[in-house]
Protein backbone atom coordinates (compact mmCIF):
# COMPACT_ATOMS: atom_id res chain seq x y z
CA UNK A 1 0.00 0.00 0.00
CA UNK A 2 1.49 3.16 -1.24
CA UNK A 3 1.82 6.42 1.49
CA UNK A 4 -0.81 8.10 -0.62
CA UNK A 5 -3.44 5.20 0.09
CA UNK A 6 -2.11 5.15 3.69
CA UNK A 7 -3.32 8.81 4.11
CA UNK A 8 -6.47 8.59 2.40
CA UNK A 9 -7.73 5.72 4.76
CA UNK A 10 -6.61 7.63 7.79
CA UNK A 11 -8.32 10.87 6.47
CA UNK A 12 -11.08 8.37 6.27
CA UNK A 13 -10.96 7.04 9.61
CA UNK A 14 -9.97 10.12 11.34
CA UNK A 15 -11.59 12.89 8.82
CA UNK A 16 -8.17 14.33 8.44
CA UNK A 17 -8.07 16.70 11.47
CA UNK A 18 -4.61 17.92 11.98
CA UNK A 19 -2.99 18.87 14.56
CA UNK A 20 -4.43 22.52 14.86
CA UNK A 21 -7.77 21.26 14.31
CA UNK A 22 -8.10 21.71 10.50
CA UNK A 23 -10.51 19.18 8.62
CA UNK A 24 -10.00 18.42 5.18
CA UNK A 25 -11.19 16.38 2.64
CA UNK A 26 -12.25 13.01 3.10
CA UNK A 27 -12.29 11.79 -0.04
CA UNK A 28 -11.83 8.55 -1.97
CA UNK A 29 -10.69 7.91 -5.93
CA UNK A 30 -14.32 7.07 -7.35
CA UNK A 31 -12.78 6.58 -10.76
CA UNK A 32 -10.59 3.96 -11.20
CA UNK A 33 -9.18 1.50 -13.39
CA UNK A 34 -6.79 2.24 -16.79
CA UNK A 35 -6.97 3.81 -19.67
CA UNK A 36 -6.12 4.38 -22.98
CA UNK A 37 -5.38 7.15 -25.17
CA UNK A 38 -6.88 6.56 -28.64
CA UNK A 39 -6.46 9.66 -31.66
CA UNK A 40 -8.76 9.43 -34.70
CA UNK A 41 -7.87 11.44 -38.07
CA UNK A 42 -9.52 12.61 -40.93
CA UNK A 43 -8.71 11.68 -44.64
CA UNK A 44 -5.51 10.82 -46.14
CA UNK A 45 -4.31 10.96 -49.47
CA UNK A 46 -0.55 10.79 -50.21
CA UNK A 47 -0.79 10.42 -53.95
CA UNK A 48 -1.19 13.80 -56.64
CA UNK A 49 0.42 16.72 -55.10
CA UNK A 50 1.33 15.15 -51.61
CA UNK A 51 2.97 12.56 -53.47
CA UNK A 52 5.48 15.09 -55.14
CA UNK A 53 6.23 16.11 -51.82
CA UNK A 54 6.63 12.98 -50.36
CA UNK A 55 9.14 11.90 -53.04
CA UNK A 56 11.72 15.33 -52.22
CA UNK A 57 11.37 15.69 -48.53
CA UNK A 58 9.29 12.39 -47.35
CA UNK A 59 10.21 13.66 -43.36
CA UNK A 60 8.34 17.08 -44.06
CA UNK A 61 4.68 15.85 -44.16
CA UNK A 62 3.90 14.39 -41.13
CA UNK A 63 6.65 16.20 -38.92
CA UNK A 64 3.60 18.63 -38.20
CA UNK A 65 1.53 16.22 -36.08
CA UNK A 66 4.48 13.36 -35.14
CA UNK A 67 4.52 14.18 -31.76
CA UNK A 68 0.59 14.32 -31.49
CA UNK A 69 -0.16 11.11 -33.46
CA UNK A 70 2.56 8.85 -31.31
CA UNK A 71 1.86 10.17 -28.11
CA UNK A 72 -1.22 8.62 -28.27
CA UNK A 73 -1.52 4.88 -27.03
CA UNK A 74 -3.34 4.36 -30.67
CA UNK A 75 -3.55 6.24 -33.70
CA UNK A 76 -5.78 5.71 -36.53
CA UNK A 77 -6.88 7.46 -40.15
CA UNK A 78 -8.99 7.16 -43.01
CA UNK A 79 -6.51 6.29 -46.09
CA UNK A 80 -7.97 7.56 -49.21
CA UNK A 81 -5.43 7.04 -51.09
CA UNK A 82 -4.70 3.14 -52.76
CA UNK A 83 -1.27 2.34 -52.12
CA UNK A 84 -0.46 0.62 -55.97
CA UNK A 85 1.20 0.54 -58.97
CA UNK A 86 -1.96 -0.45 -61.06
CA UNK A 87 -2.89 2.30 -63.08
CA UNK A 88 -6.00 4.36 -62.39
CA UNK A 89 -9.41 2.55 -63.82
CA UNK A 90 -12.22 4.20 -61.45
CA UNK A 91 -15.48 4.63 -63.82
CA UNK A 92 -17.13 6.99 -61.29
CA UNK A 93 -14.68 9.81 -61.42
CA UNK A 94 -11.00 10.65 -63.03
CA UNK A 95 -9.38 11.36 -59.55
CA UNK A 96 -6.49 9.41 -59.93
CA UNK A 97 -5.46 9.78 -56.10
CA UNK A 98 -3.43 6.26 -55.88
CA UNK A 99 -0.10 6.15 -54.04
CA UNK A 100 2.75 4.24 -53.97
CA UNK A 101 3.07 1.12 -51.88
CA UNK A 102 6.58 2.55 -50.27
CA UNK A 103 4.81 5.77 -48.87
CA UNK A 104 2.86 3.96 -46.07
CA UNK A 105 6.31 3.99 -44.47
CA UNK A 106 5.32 7.73 -43.91
CA UNK A 107 2.30 6.95 -42.30
CA UNK A 108 3.98 4.39 -40.01
CA UNK A 109 6.99 6.86 -39.38
CA UNK A 110 4.13 9.53 -38.25
CA UNK A 111 2.70 7.41 -35.40
CA UNK A 112 -0.28 6.32 -36.99
CA UNK A 113 -1.14 2.39 -35.66
CA UNK A 114 -4.21 1.40 -38.16
CA UNK A 115 -5.61 2.70 -41.20
CA UNK A 116 -9.55 2.36 -42.48
CA UNK A 117 -9.83 1.81 -46.49
CA UNK A 118 -13.35 1.32 -46.63
CA UNK A 119 -13.88 4.26 -48.98
CA UNK A 120 -14.97 5.30 -51.90
CA UNK A 121 -11.41 5.20 -53.69
CA UNK A 122 -10.61 1.76 -52.12
CA UNK A 123 -10.86 0.06 -55.60
CA UNK A 124 -9.88 2.61 -57.96
CA UNK A 125 -7.16 0.95 -59.43
CA UNK A 126 -8.97 -2.20 -60.15
CA UNK A 127 -10.20 -5.29 -58.18
CA UNK A 128 -6.85 -6.05 -56.92
CA UNK A 129 -6.39 -2.59 -55.07
CA UNK A 130 -7.16 -3.57 -51.85
CA UNK A 131 -5.18 -6.37 -51.21
CA UNK A 132 -2.25 -4.29 -52.75
CA UNK A 133 -2.90 -1.92 -50.22
CA UNK A 134 -3.59 -4.25 -47.64
CA UNK A 135 -0.02 -5.86 -48.04
CA UNK A 136 1.67 -2.22 -48.14
CA UNK A 137 0.20 -1.43 -45.29
CA UNK A 138 1.28 -4.94 -43.19
CA UNK A 139 4.75 -4.24 -44.96
CA UNK A 140 5.44 -1.42 -42.21
CA UNK A 141 3.35 -3.07 -39.68
CA UNK A 142 0.44 -0.97 -39.99
CA UNK A 143 -3.33 -3.12 -39.34
CA UNK A 144 -5.63 -2.45 -41.47
CA UNK A 145 -9.44 -1.52 -40.85
CA UNK A 146 -12.91 -2.31 -42.55
CA UNK A 147 -11.26 -4.68 -45.63
CA UNK A 148 -10.43 -8.10 -45.99
CA UNK A 149 -10.44 -10.96 -48.11
CA UNK A 150 -13.84 -12.10 -47.80
CA UNK A 151 -17.23 -10.38 -46.66
CA UNK A 152 -16.57 -12.16 -43.42
CA UNK A 153 -13.12 -10.87 -43.19
CA UNK A 154 -13.58 -7.10 -43.88
CA UNK A 155 -16.90 -7.00 -40.93
CA UNK A 156 -14.62 -8.71 -38.67
CA UNK A 157 -13.45 -6.29 -36.04
CA UNK A 158 -9.59 -5.77 -35.32
CA UNK A 159 -8.98 -5.84 -31.79
CA UNK A 160 -5.93 -4.63 -30.77
CA UNK A 161 -4.84 -4.83 -26.83
CA UNK A 162 -3.37 -1.81 -25.61
CA UNK A 163 -2.42 -0.27 -22.07
CA UNK A 164 -3.73 -3.64 -20.88
CA UNK A 165 -7.32 -2.98 -22.34
CA UNK A 166 -9.01 -4.05 -25.64
CA UNK A 167 -10.12 -1.94 -28.52
CA UNK A 168 -12.17 -3.38 -31.50
CA UNK A 169 -11.72 -1.52 -34.41
CA UNK A 170 -14.76 -1.41 -37.31
CA UNK A 171 -15.01 0.66 -40.63
CA UNK A 172 -17.71 0.13 -43.35
CA UNK A 173 -18.02 2.57 -46.27
CA UNK A 174 -21.25 4.42 -46.59
CA UNK A 175 -20.88 6.05 -50.26
CA UNK A 176 -21.88 2.92 -51.53
CA UNK A 177 -19.46 3.17 -53.88
CA UNK A 178 -16.50 1.33 -52.73
CA UNK A 179 -15.31 -2.57 -54.28
CA UNK A 180 -17.49 -4.62 -51.87
CA UNK A 181 -15.87 -7.77 -49.82
CA UNK A 182 -17.34 -10.87 -51.29
CA UNK A 183 -17.62 -14.53 -49.93
CA UNK A 184 -14.28 -15.26 -51.37
CA UNK A 185 -13.52 -11.58 -52.85
CA UNK A 186 -11.06 -9.10 -51.68
CA UNK A 187 -12.85 -5.76 -50.49
CA UNK A 188 -14.41 -3.18 -47.82
CA UNK A 189 -17.07 -3.50 -45.74
CA UNK A 190 -19.80 -1.26 -46.21
CA UNK A 191 -22.83 0.51 -44.34
CA UNK A 192 -25.66 -2.68 -44.11
CA UNK A 193 -27.01 -2.17 -40.97
CA UNK A 194 -28.09 -5.74 -39.97
CA UNK A 195 -24.60 -6.55 -41.09
CA UNK A 196 -22.80 -3.73 -39.21
CA UNK A 197 -25.08 -4.52 -36.25
CA UNK A 198 -24.01 -8.13 -35.70
CA UNK A 199 -20.19 -6.92 -36.62
CA UNK A 200 -20.59 -4.17 -33.61
CA UNK A 201 -21.97 -6.96 -31.19
CA UNK A 202 -18.62 -9.36 -32.13
CA UNK A 203 -16.80 -6.41 -31.06
CA UNK A 204 -18.48 -5.39 -28.23
CA UNK A 205 -18.15 -9.35 -26.95
CA UNK A 206 -14.90 -8.89 -27.33
CA UNK A 207 -13.30 -5.60 -26.37
CA UNK A 208 -13.62 -3.07 -23.88
CA UNK A 209 -14.25 -0.41 -25.89
CA UNK A 210 -15.19 -0.10 -29.71
CA UNK A 211 -14.52 2.68 -32.35
CA UNK A 212 -16.45 2.71 -35.59
CA UNK A 213 -15.14 4.42 -38.76
CA UNK A 214 -17.82 5.62 -40.96
CA UNK A 215 -16.75 7.18 -44.38
CA UNK A 216 -19.63 8.81 -46.31
CA UNK A 217 -21.75 12.06 -45.97
CA UNK A 218 -22.28 15.32 -48.80
CA UNK A 219 -19.33 16.18 -49.92
CA UNK A 220 -17.47 20.18 -48.77
CA UNK A 221 -20.46 20.87 -46.03
CA UNK A 222 -19.49 22.20 -42.98
CA UNK A 223 -22.80 21.10 -41.33
CA UNK A 224 -23.61 17.46 -40.38
CA UNK A 225 -24.99 14.99 -43.38
CA UNK A 226 -28.17 13.91 -41.41
CA UNK A 227 -27.81 10.05 -43.10
CA UNK A 228 -24.38 10.16 -41.46
CA UNK A 229 -25.64 11.21 -37.95
CA UNK A 230 -28.70 8.60 -38.50
CA UNK A 231 -25.82 6.26 -38.74
CA UNK A 232 -23.86 7.70 -35.82
CA UNK A 233 -26.91 7.24 -33.82
CA UNK A 234 -27.51 3.45 -34.39
CA UNK A 235 -23.92 2.91 -33.73
CA UNK A 236 -24.66 4.66 -30.46
CA UNK A 237 -27.53 2.89 -29.59
CA UNK A 238 -25.73 -0.48 -30.07
CA UNK A 239 -22.67 0.02 -27.24
CA UNK A 240 -20.18 2.37 -29.96
CA UNK A 241 -17.65 4.49 -28.30
CA UNK A 242 -16.47 6.21 -30.59
CA UNK A 243 -17.91 7.15 -34.10
CA UNK A 244 -15.10 8.88 -36.72
CA UNK A 245 -16.93 10.02 -39.64
CA UNK A 246 -14.66 10.97 -43.00
CA UNK A 247 -15.11 11.86 -46.67
CA UNK A 248 -16.74 15.25 -46.70
CA UNK A 249 -13.06 17.09 -46.72
CA UNK A 250 -14.27 19.76 -44.37
CA UNK A 251 -14.94 19.13 -40.31
CA UNK A 252 -18.07 19.06 -38.60
CA UNK A 253 -18.87 19.60 -34.98
CA UNK A 254 -18.12 16.73 -32.30
CA UNK A 255 -20.62 15.75 -30.43
CA UNK A 256 -20.97 13.62 -27.17
CA UNK A 257 -24.75 11.39 -26.78
CA UNK A 258 -26.30 8.64 -25.09
CA UNK A 259 -29.65 7.74 -26.85
CA UNK A 260 -29.90 5.20 -24.30
CA UNK A 261 -29.73 6.84 -21.31
CA UNK A 262 -26.96 4.69 -19.48
CA UNK A 263 -24.49 6.57 -18.76
CA UNK A 264 -22.17 5.44 -21.30
CA UNK A 265 -21.71 8.12 -23.84
CA UNK A 266 -20.56 8.20 -27.40
CA UNK A 267 -18.57 10.63 -29.17
CA UNK A 268 -19.87 11.34 -32.43
CA UNK A 269 -17.50 13.22 -35.41
CA UNK A 270 -19.71 12.95 -38.54
CA UNK A 271 -16.48 14.40 -40.45
CA UNK A 272 -13.01 15.01 -39.40
CA UNK A 273 -12.01 16.93 -42.42
CA UNK A 274 -8.70 16.27 -44.36
CA UNK A 275 -5.37 15.45 -42.33
CA UNK A 276 -3.47 15.63 -45.39
CA UNK A 277 -4.92 16.31 -49.32
CA UNK A 278 -4.07 18.53 -51.49
CA UNK A 279 -7.81 19.82 -52.29
CA UNK A 280 -8.06 23.93 -52.34
CA UNK A 281 -11.88 24.30 -52.11
CA UNK A 282 -13.02 26.17 -48.59
CA UNK A 283 -12.35 24.11 -45.81
CA UNK A 284 -10.15 21.43 -47.61
CA UNK A 285 -6.99 22.75 -45.89
CA UNK A 286 -7.73 22.15 -42.66
CA UNK A 287 -8.96 18.87 -40.07
CA UNK A 288 -9.23 17.72 -36.85
CA UNK A 289 -7.55 15.16 -34.63
CA UNK A 290 -10.12 13.57 -32.18
CA UNK A 291 -8.70 11.93 -28.83
CA UNK A 292 -10.49 10.47 -26.44
CA UNK A 293 -9.37 8.94 -22.59
CA UNK A 294 -11.28 5.87 -22.39
CA UNK A 295 -11.39 2.94 -20.11
CA UNK A 296 -13.50 -0.38 -19.71
CA UNK A 297 -16.58 2.14 -18.80
CA UNK A 298 -16.23 3.80 -21.99
CA UNK A 299 -14.98 7.48 -22.80
CA UNK A 300 -14.09 9.66 -19.99
CA UNK A 301 -12.92 12.62 -21.59
CA UNK A 302 -12.08 14.34 -25.32
CA UNK A 303 -10.22 16.76 -26.50
CA UNK A 304 -10.19 17.94 -30.42
CA UNK A 305 -7.05 19.35 -31.94
CA UNK A 306 -7.14 21.48 -35.11
CA UNK A 307 -4.70 20.79 -38.02
CA UNK A 308 -3.79 23.06 -41.16
CA UNK A 309 -2.02 21.71 -44.64
CA UNK A 310 0.40 23.98 -46.59
CA UNK A 311 2.72 23.06 -49.40
CA UNK A 312 1.91 19.03 -48.73
CA UNK A 313 2.16 19.18 -45.33
CA UNK A 314 0.09 18.95 -42.37
CA UNK A 315 1.12 20.34 -39.11
CA UNK A 316 -0.68 20.73 -35.52
CA UNK A 317 -2.77 24.56 -35.09
CA UNK A 318 -3.69 23.97 -31.44
CA UNK A 319 -6.15 21.73 -28.81
CA UNK A 320 -8.32 24.51 -28.31
CA UNK A 321 -9.46 24.80 -24.76
CA UNK A 322 -12.95 23.13 -23.35
CA UNK A 323 -16.46 24.81 -23.67
CA UNK A 324 -17.56 22.91 -20.46
CA UNK A 325 -16.79 21.10 -17.61
CA UNK A 326 -12.91 20.59 -18.05
CA UNK A 327 -9.91 18.14 -16.97
CA UNK A 328 -6.58 18.34 -16.68
CA UNK A 329 -4.83 15.67 -17.82
CA UNK A 330 -1.15 16.39 -17.77
CA UNK A 331 -0.41 19.59 -19.49
CA UNK A 332 -3.49 19.84 -21.19
CA UNK A 333 -7.00 20.77 -20.50
CA UNK A 334 -9.54 18.09 -21.67
CA UNK A 335 -13.53 18.17 -22.19
CA UNK A 336 -15.32 15.61 -19.57
CA UNK A 337 -17.16 12.80 -21.37
CA UNK A 338 -19.85 12.46 -18.88
CA UNK A 339 -21.18 14.12 -15.80
CA UNK A 340 -18.28 13.78 -12.67
CA UNK A 341 -18.77 14.86 -9.65
CA UNK A 342 -15.33 16.03 -7.70
CA UNK A 343 -14.55 13.92 -4.18
CA UNK A 344 -15.17 15.73 -1.22
CA UNK A 345 -13.52 19.00 -0.30
CA UNK A 346 -13.79 20.61 2.76
CA UNK A 347 -13.14 24.49 2.08
CA UNK A 348 -11.95 26.40 5.41
CA UNK A 349 -12.78 29.85 6.18
CA UNK A 350 -10.62 30.19 8.96
CA UNK A 351 -7.33 28.31 9.79
CA UNK A 352 -6.88 28.38 13.66
CA UNK A 353 -3.00 29.74 14.38
CA UNK A 354 -2.65 31.17 10.44
CA UNK A 355 -0.65 34.48 10.77
CA UNK A 356 0.05 35.47 7.28
CA UNK A 357 -3.03 36.94 6.56
CA UNK A 358 -6.52 36.63 5.88
CA UNK A 359 -7.44 33.75 4.45
CA UNK A 360 -10.15 33.39 1.27
CA UNK A 361 -10.11 29.70 1.51
CA UNK A 362 -8.15 26.61 1.79
CA UNK A 363 -8.10 23.02 2.39
CA UNK A 364 -5.45 19.96 2.68
CA UNK A 365 -4.62 17.35 -0.18
CA UNK A 366 -1.27 16.20 -1.62
CA UNK A 367 -0.31 19.29 -3.44
CA UNK A 368 3.23 18.34 -4.09
CA UNK A 369 2.17 14.93 -5.25
CA UNK A 370 4.72 12.82 -2.48
CA UNK A 371 2.23 11.22 -0.43
CA UNK A 372 2.00 13.97 2.53
CA UNK A 373 -1.30 16.64 3.12
CA UNK A 374 0.05 19.85 2.32
CA UNK A 375 -2.37 22.87 3.47
CA UNK A 376 -3.20 25.10 0.56
CA UNK A 377 -4.65 28.79 1.71
CA UNK A 378 -5.56 31.44 -0.86
CA UNK A 379 -5.19 34.38 1.46
CA UNK A 380 -4.99 38.41 1.52
CA UNK A 381 -2.26 40.33 2.92
CA UNK A 382 -1.41 43.90 3.72
CA UNK A 383 0.53 45.25 0.53
CA UNK A 384 4.23 44.57 0.67
CA UNK A 385 5.96 46.61 -1.72
CA UNK A 386 8.85 44.83 -3.87
CA UNK A 387 11.47 45.78 -6.40
CA UNK A 388 9.18 44.64 -9.53
CA UNK A 389 5.83 46.13 -7.90
CA UNK A 390 6.64 49.70 -9.29
CA UNK A 391 6.58 48.54 -12.74
CA UNK A 392 2.39 47.75 -12.25
CA UNK A 393 -0.79 49.59 -11.76
CA UNK A 394 -1.12 49.63 -7.92
CA UNK A 395 -5.12 49.06 -8.85
CA UNK A 396 -4.07 45.68 -10.44
CA UNK A 397 -2.37 44.57 -7.39
CA UNK A 398 -4.04 45.80 -4.06
CA UNK A 399 -7.90 46.09 -3.14
CA UNK A 400 -9.71 48.57 -1.49
CA UNK A 401 -8.82 47.60 1.65
CA UNK A 402 -5.01 47.55 0.90
CA UNK A 403 -4.60 44.11 0.81
CA UNK A 404 -2.75 42.04 -1.93
CA UNK A 405 -3.77 38.47 -3.27
CA UNK A 406 -1.50 35.28 -2.43
CA UNK A 407 -1.57 31.55 -2.41
CA UNK A 408 0.60 29.46 -0.04
CA UNK A 409 1.60 25.63 1.15
CA UNK A 410 2.14 24.95 4.39
CA UNK A 411 2.91 21.77 6.43
CA UNK A 412 -0.04 20.60 8.24
CA UNK A 413 1.61 19.74 11.71
CA UNK A 414 2.98 23.31 12.85
CA UNK A 415 1.81 25.70 9.21
CA UNK A 416 5.38 26.18 8.42
CA UNK A 417 5.44 27.63 5.00
CA UNK A 418 6.83 25.29 2.11
CA UNK A 419 5.62 27.95 -0.72
CA UNK A 420 4.23 31.04 -0.80
CA UNK A 421 3.59 32.87 -4.15
CA UNK A 422 4.24 36.76 -4.37
CA UNK A 423 1.74 39.22 -5.54
CA UNK A 424 -0.73 37.33 -7.58
CA UNK A 425 -2.27 39.56 -10.55
CA UNK A 426 -5.80 37.31 -10.64
CA UNK A 427 -6.63 36.85 -7.21
CA UNK A 428 -7.78 32.77 -6.23
CA UNK A 429 -11.14 32.94 -4.41
CA UNK A 430 -11.19 28.86 -4.67
CA UNK A 431 -8.98 25.84 -4.27
CA UNK A 432 -9.13 22.32 -4.47
CA UNK A 433 -5.51 20.42 -3.22
CA UNK A 434 -5.27 17.71 -5.99
CA UNK A 435 -2.64 15.32 -6.63
CA UNK A 436 0.66 17.46 -7.29
CA UNK A 437 -1.84 20.38 -8.62
CA UNK A 438 -4.55 22.86 -7.22
CA UNK A 439 -8.10 23.41 -8.99
CA UNK A 440 -8.46 26.81 -8.64
CA UNK A 441 -10.96 29.57 -9.39
CA UNK A 442 -9.83 33.35 -9.91
CA UNK A 443 -11.98 36.56 -8.67
CA UNK A 444 -11.24 40.23 -8.97
CA UNK A 445 -9.30 42.46 -6.27
CA UNK A 446 -12.69 43.69 -5.12
CA UNK A 447 -15.38 41.64 -6.61
CA UNK A 448 -15.50 38.18 -5.30
CA UNK A 449 -17.29 36.69 -8.72
CA UNK A 450 -15.78 34.11 -10.14
CA UNK A 451 -14.55 35.52 -13.05
CA UNK A 452 -12.03 32.71 -14.59
CA UNK A 453 -10.89 29.26 -13.71
CA UNK A 454 -7.29 27.27 -14.18
CA UNK A 455 -4.79 24.46 -12.56
CA UNK A 456 -1.53 24.58 -11.38
CA UNK A 457 0.94 22.00 -11.68
CA UNK A 458 3.07 21.12 -8.66
CA UNK A 459 6.82 21.22 -10.70
CA UNK A 460 8.90 20.60 -7.25
CA UNK A 461 9.90 24.28 -6.67
CA UNK A 462 6.42 26.18 -7.42
CA UNK A 463 3.84 25.96 -10.28
CA UNK A 464 3.31 25.69 -13.20
CA UNK A 465 -0.30 27.08 -14.68
CA UNK A 466 -2.14 25.68 -17.54
CA UNK A 467 -3.89 27.97 -20.16
CA UNK A 468 -7.17 29.70 -17.98
CA UNK A 469 -10.80 29.28 -18.69
CA UNK A 470 -12.72 32.22 -19.11
CA UNK A 471 -15.92 32.13 -17.36
CA UNK A 472 -17.65 30.17 -13.94
CA UNK A 473 -16.46 27.21 -12.24
CA UNK A 474 -15.97 25.36 -9.37
CA UNK A 475 -12.49 23.84 -8.66
CA UNK A 476 -12.44 19.85 -7.87
CA UNK A 477 -10.35 16.73 -8.25
CA UNK A 478 -10.91 12.94 -9.31
CA UNK A 479 -9.18 10.66 -10.53
CA UNK A 480 -10.32 10.88 -14.37
CA UNK A 481 -7.63 8.93 -16.15
CA UNK A 482 -7.55 5.92 -13.60
CA UNK A 483 -3.86 6.75 -12.75
CA UNK A 484 -4.54 6.56 -9.09
CA UNK A 485 -3.80 10.35 -9.09
CA UNK A 486 -6.48 12.99 -8.77
CA UNK A 487 -6.83 15.12 -11.48
CA UNK A 488 -7.82 18.47 -11.34
CA UNK A 489 -11.78 19.68 -12.41
CA UNK A 490 -13.42 22.46 -13.09
CA UNK A 491 -17.06 21.77 -13.04
CA UNK A 492 -20.64 23.62 -13.42
CA UNK A 493 -18.35 26.18 -16.20
CA UNK A 494 -19.76 28.37 -18.19
CA UNK A 495 -17.32 30.04 -21.00
CA UNK A 496 -17.45 33.72 -21.86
Amino acid sequence: MTLRSRWRIACLAAACVGAAGWVAAAGTQPTSGSTVRLLFGGDVMLGRGVGRVAARDPASVFAGIRLAVSSADLSVANLESPLTLRPHIASFGPNALEAKPGTARLLAAAGFDDLGIANNHAGDAGPQTVPDTMRALAAHGLGVIGAGSSTAAAFRPRVVRVGGLRVALLMFDATGQGPRAGPAKPGVAWWDPARARAAVRQARAEADIVAVGIHGGAEYVPEPDPYVVNIGRQLASWGVDVVWGTGPHVVHPVTVIDPNHDGRPTVLATSLGNLLFDQHIPGTQSGALLEVVAGRDGVRALRVGTTAIADGRVRLAGWPEPRGDAVALGDAWWSLARPVRSVPIRHLRTVRGFRDGLVVDAAIGDVEGNGRPDLAVAFRRKFRPTNVSPLIPRSKLVDNHGRSAHVGLYRVRDLHPLWVAGTLLRPVARLAPCDGALAVAYSRLDDPAIVATGAWRWSGFGFTPLPDLPGHGIPGCRDVDGDGMLDPLILERSSR
